[in-house]
Parts: C-alpha cells; sequence; structure tokens
C-alpha cells in the first residue's frame, strides 16, 4: 500500500472488531427505575473484551510480538508516525514546530453556560464566563472581560503567540487551555539520498492559568499524543489523548534495492524487541512558569494499560484525570491499546468512538458492492469516582457516528445511532441507519435491540435523545425526520417519521414536546437554498408536525450546522442565537454577512427579533468580525467575535455597548 495511504487510514483509526454484536433476550426485567443489574458473565457468542497487563514483561510481549511484523524499511508506518515524503536531504533536522440550561451566580445575576450536551458535563470551547468575566481566546491572546459594569472592560491579556491552543476550561480563578503541537523529524542518513522520510509527532499541550489578578501562566503539561476531546464534571478534568509508540532511532535503507529494504527492515525488528515500555506508553512533562520541570513520566503504569480480545492496533488511547483543584497535574490515567475520535460522557460514565473504515480501501479502488461498510468500537470507562477513571468495557455497531449527540446513556444503557455508509459512496452500497441499544454485561457492550431501515439511501444529518425518545434526521434530497421510542430498549421501535425539504444539522429541545431544528432549506432535487429554522411538535411521537420555519437568504450558513457551542437557546425569555455566514454577488458588487440572527420561540411560533453583525462583519469580508458566541448575561446578550464583545438588550437585541479587543 502506499504510505499516502496507509496514512489515510491510520488517521481514520483502523481498529478490529471488539465484540460480536447480537440481541441478548436475558429474564432479568428492564423497566424504568429497575436497571440495576448484577455483574455477570456475557452470554454465549459475545467476547469479552477487557484483557488487562499483569506486568510490564506481559504488555512488552504483546505489543513487541505484534510491531515486529508492521515494521518496515522506514519503520512504523502505522501509529502517530505518518511518513511524509519529498523532503530534501540538505534540509537540518528539525525540532518541535510550532449547555444549556441557564445557572445562577448568586441571587438575580442569572447567566448562560456553554451549550453542552450533558447537563453537568462541561465541555471545551474557546468562550466561558462565570457571569462575572467573560474569558475569550482571540488570535493567539487569552482575553478576560469584565461585564460587571454597564460596559464591558478588559481586565487581563495574555499573549499566547507561542502556543497553539483552540479551547479552554473556566473554573473558579483557573483557566486550562487546550492545544497541540507537532515536532518533525528527519533520519540521520549517512548515504547520499536524494529524498528523506519526514515524521510528524503530536504533543498535547495543557496551561494552567491564574486569572485572578493579571493571567499568568502557573503550569504547562505536555503529554505525548494527539488532543481528542476533554470533560469536565465539577473540578475533575478527564482528558482523552491517542499516542503512538514513540522514541526509536529506525535504521533505513542505504542503497536501493531489496536486500537495502529487508536489511532496513530486519535492523527495525531488533529494535522492536529492544524497546521498553516508555516507547509505547505516553510520557508526560509538566512544568512550572519558568519553564523548570516539576514532575515528568510515563502516564501510567503497565498494569493500567490493558487491550481488546481482538488485536486493535498499537496506538495508545489514553484518558488522564486531572483535579483542578489541586493544580495541573495528572491524578491518574489509564490506557488502553485502541484509538478514539469521538468522545461522549455522562456524569458517571465516558465513551471514547473510533470508526473502522474497514471498506476505505475498497472505496477507492472502486468495489463497492463485495464490502461490508463500516463499523465503530465503542469503549466505556468509569468516571464515577472523581479521583480515578476505570475501563470498563467494549462493543461496537453497525455504522459510522455523525458526531458526540449519535450516543446517549440512559439508566445504565448506551443508545447509538449510526448509518451504514456514506451516501457519497456510490453504487454498491445500501446505505441505511439505525439506532442500537447496548448494555454493558461481562465487561462487553452487547447489544439488546435495535431498529434499523432509516433513511434507506440516505445518511444522518442529526441526532437527539431525549429520555426514551430519539429523533433522527435523515437526508439525500427530502429530509425525514424520525421519532424512536426507547421505552423498551429491547424493542426499539420507529413510531412517527414526517418528511419534508432540507435538513436540520442541530435538534435542541425548546420546550414541553418542542424541538427546534437548525440547518438547510432544500430544493426538491436536495439543492440547498440558505439556513433554515424549524419548530417542531413531537407531543405525539406518532405523529411529529412542523408548526414554524424561518428560511434566511439564499447562501447563507450557520457554524450551528457544525458546532453545538455556537448555539445559545435562554428558556426563561425563549430567545435564540444564531451566527450566520453569507455571501452574495451581483453584476456589480460582492457583499458579505458575517453576523447573529436572535430569534423568539414561544407559543409555538418562531419570530425574528433582529440580525445584526460586529463593527467589519456587514457588507465587508472580514472574517475575524464573524460572531462566534452568544452568553445571556443578567438582562444582556453578548456576542463575542475575533474583534471583540457587543452587549445588547436581552428583549430588543438593540446595541448597548461595544468593546473592540
Amino acid at each position: 500500500m502506499r504510505t499516502g495511504s496507509r496514512r489515510l487510514v491510520g488517521l481514520l483509526a483502523v481498529l478490529a472488531l471488539v465484540t460480536t454484536a447480537c440481541v441478548v433476550d436475558t429474564a432479568d426485567p428492564i423497566t424504568p427505575g429497575n436497571t440495576t443489574v448484577p455483574r455477570q458473565d456475557p452470554p454465549q457468542g459475545v467476547s469479552t473484551a477487557l484483557v488487562a497487563f499483569d506486568a510490564c514483561d506481559t504488555f512488552l510481549d504483546y505489543v513487541i510480538g505484534h510491531a515486529v511484523d508492521m515494521v518496515g524499511p522506514y519503520g512504523l508506518e502505522d501509529g502517530n508516525f505518518y511518513p511524509w515524503w519529498g523532503r530534501e536531504a540538505s534540509f537540518e533536522i528539525s525540532e518541535s514546530l510550532d449547555a444549556a440550561a441557564p445557572v445562577s451566580a448568586g441571587g438575580e445575576r442569572a447567566f448562560s453556560t456553554t451549550n453542552v450536551q450533558v447537563v453537568g458535563v462541561d465541555e471545551p470551547d474557546m468562550v466561558k464566563t462565570d457571569g462575572n468575566r467573560i474569558v475569550t481566546l482571540s488570535a493567539g491572546t487569552l482575553i478576560v472581560t469584565d461585564v460587571t459594569g454597564d460596559e464591558p472592560k478588559v481586565i487581563g491579556r495574555l499573549s499566547l503567540a507561542n502556543q497553539s491552543v483552540q479551547s479552554l476550561f473556566l473554573s473558579g480563578d483557573t483557566v486550562v487551555l487546550f492545544g497541540s503541537s507537532w515536532t518533525v523529524g528527519y533520519p540521520l542518513v549517512e548515504a547520499d539520498v536524494e529524498y528523506l522520510p519526514e515524521y510528524q509527532t503530536p504533543t498535547v499541550q495543557l496551561i494552567e492559568v491564574d486569572i485572578s489578578g493579571d493571567p499568568e501562566i502557573v503550569r504547562t503539561m505536555s503529554i505525548d499524543g494527539r488532543f481528542v476531546s476533554a470533560r469536565m464534571v465539577g473540578e475533575t478534568v478527564r482528558l482523552v489523548a491517542t499516542s503512538g509508540p514513540v522514541g526509536f532511532e529506525w535504521s533505513y535503507p542505504t542503497g536501493s534495492g531489496l536486500r537495502a529494504e529487508r536489511k532496513a527492515i530486519e535492523e527495525n525488528r531488533e529494535i522492536i524487541r529492544n524497546s521498553e515500555p516508555d516507547n509505547w506508553i505516553p510520557y508526560y512533562i509538566v512544568t512550572d512558569s519558568e519553564g523548570e520541570v516539576i514532575s515528568e513520566g510515563t502516564l501510567f503504569d503497565c498494569e493500567r494499560a490493558s487491550h481488546p480480545e481482538e488485536f486493535s492496533g498499537i496506538n495508545m488511547l489514553s484518558v488522564a484525570t486531572i483535579d483542578l483543584g489541586a493544580g495541573l497535574d495528572v491524578i491518574d490515567a489509564t490506557g488502553l491499546l485502541a484509538t478514539g475520535e469521538t468522545i461522549y460522557a455522562s456524569t458517571d460514565s465516558l465513551y471514547v468512538a473510533t470508526q473502522n473504515w474497514d471498506a476505505w480501501e475498497a472505496v477507492r479502488d472502486g468495489v463497492g458492492a463485495s464490502t461490508s461498510g463500516v463499523t465503530t468500537e465503542i469503549h466505556k470507562f468509569d468516571i464515577s469516582d472523581e479521583r480515578s477513571t476505570e475501563y470498563i468495557a467494549s462493543g461496537s455497531v453497525d455504522g459510522y457516528l455523525l458526531n458526540q449527540f449519535a450516543m446517549d446513556e440512559h439508566e445504565g444503557m448506551l443508545r447509538v445511532a449510526s448509518t451504514t455508509s456514506p451516501a457519497w459512496w456510490g453504487e454498491g452500497f445500501e446505505s441505511e441507519s439505525m439506532v442500537t441499544v447496548l448494555r454493558d454485561i461481562g465487561n462487553a457492550l452487547v447489544e439488546i435491540g435495535q431498529v434499523d431501515g432509516l433513511g434507506e439511501t440516505e445518511q444522518i444529518y442529526s441526532v437527539r435523545f431525549m429520555g426514551d425518545m430519539a429523533y433522527v434526521v435523515t437526508f439525500r434530497q427530502t429530509d425525514p425526520l424520525y421519532t424512536i421510542d426507547l421505552s423498551d430498549p429491547r424493542r426499539p421501535e420507529m413510531v412517527g417519521e414526517l418528511k419534508i425539504l432540507g435538513y436540520s444539522a442541530y435538534l435542541h429541545p425548546v420546550g414541553e414536546g418542542l424541538l427546534l431544528g437548525v440547518g438547510q432549506d432544500a430544493t426538491e432535487l436536495g439543492r440547498i437554498q440558505g439556513t433554515q429554522v424549524s419548530l417542531f411538535d413531537v407531543s405525539d411521537p406518532s405523529d411529529p408536525t412542523r408548526i414554524d420555519q424561518i428560511t434566511l437568504d439564499e447562501g447563507s450558513s450557520s457554524q450551528v450546522e457544525y458546532d453545538h457551542h455556537a448555539f445559545l437557546y435562554w428558556d426563561p425569555t425563549g430567545l435564540t442565537m444564531i451566527p450566520v455566514q453569507q455571501w452574495w454577488w451581483d453584476e456589480k458588487s460582492e457583499s458579505a454577512f458575517f453576523g447573529v440572527v436572535g430569534l423568539s420561540v414561544e407559543d409555538g411560533n418562531l419570530d425574528e427579533i433582529r440580525r445584526f453583525a460586529h463593527p467589519g462583519g456587514e457588507d465587508n469580508w472580514d472574517y475575524n468580525a464573524a460572531i462566534l458566541r452568544s452568553i445571556v448575561i443578567a438582562d444582556s446578550v453578548y456576542t463575542v467575535s475575533g474583534k471583540g464583545i457587543m452587549k445588547s438588550e436581552l428583549d430588543s437585541l438593540d446595541e448597548k455597548a461595544w468593546l473592540g479587543f
């Protein structure tokens, strides 16, 4: 296989099948309020997924035994080392390159928090607030803004010019920034060769900042691997990362021909055989504000690592537990020899899912009809103890997951919405969607119920689980909204369907029996027309109806379609804020709008209150003026862009003040 193809497959996270999917019909009842079932062995035909290592010797035997067969003349191409060909040999070796519910802030000053999937489980984002301050990442700078007065006022800045940060958590006066960096290396080769392989290895960066006064960096933590995501419950953060083997000084062919490659392979196999645990388990370093090392070491011991019963690769999926109250340090960590891409968490459980694109090469080669599509591996961790994380079980479902909203834990069971193959794979792939119910039995996530046949020839565009119901939108030319009754998890049932033009890419509950959808309007042939906001009445699951809609101008789109953090719904007043981008052209000019639309959801109606932009965001092409987030604090709405913060009236959205960054 070509190196580029192997890199692409690695990025799509190749995992083997962990458990055999089957329907289990055991005698114990599963009813609301009575779902606690004693631990038991898995049913016949279901493989136990958990295999823990009892010592470093057994850990090394396992990884070395598999890796010696995977190594090539240029090292391990799998894992997080991705060879990029084309660098000239004259280059020197380089080092690093650089929710939803309103809460109260003490009495009358209520404010909105980050729009998250599960209330009580925070998600990292680029903007956070505690009701008194708004903390923002903008153009490589951390900005702290005081919003307690009549006008917002910047009270602190911290340049992060040498750091690559994308999101943050806020806890009291502590901010934790999440970012990443890449180390690029070139092998030392004595032979006169024209090109050298370039290897890129990722590093996760966590930066602790004290914002009680002028923002100051307190500690920095660097971990081998690629940042997947994080969740915070209380002051406890669970960091999820995927890493590959590190620290190997590979041999390379010193000439052309099969003998040179064979010699390099044998030398590399010997390097693998002589490896140590820290070649496979990610290393971490914590430094203080002066760069002095506070602590370092492997993220966890060999005994805290495990692997699925069926081989799933030599990448390490790590979950680190960090107590922000005790400073930026790892208090517990565990690892699984697998990879992770999509994160879902309740207050007690963390699930990490990875698509296994076993049909990717067939799609590339045009051999569609003979492939089985995609499976998704799901790994469950217990996070109920705020100071530890324990791996519990693994399982799989057919198809791929759209995003984190495709998973939901309810009364001890995991519900998963998936699509068998993307519609664009074309002829030979029979695309359909399904909702599967999994239950933890004997260290395996076992299928106990499923409803399939949803949206044949289409793919999932949005999912929302709410109690005993699931709402699934599929799309190709029209938008079926399916209502799924999950009250009997063994026998989930599709009970209603609504077909309309366009689709909803994000669904949000906005009152008893009401669901708001944000997506795109479309023609009968599926050609998208512009941002569409739909209000659905789902009080009767057998007869879902759209009771109102607003379609914005042609050419418009919204960040909400792919990032739910950009959405705001303020339940006390029914205010909904949706950022919108729009471009239009005529014979004389080109114009753009990077702003926000404020809507009112009241008495089953959608009404537009006002649409506005920040300076430079209207009739201009200033992308930095695009409004990214909206926050309600007391009787005001604060909209945040890369250029500043605008304060507006809560009811009318009329401008009250502007603060430029």
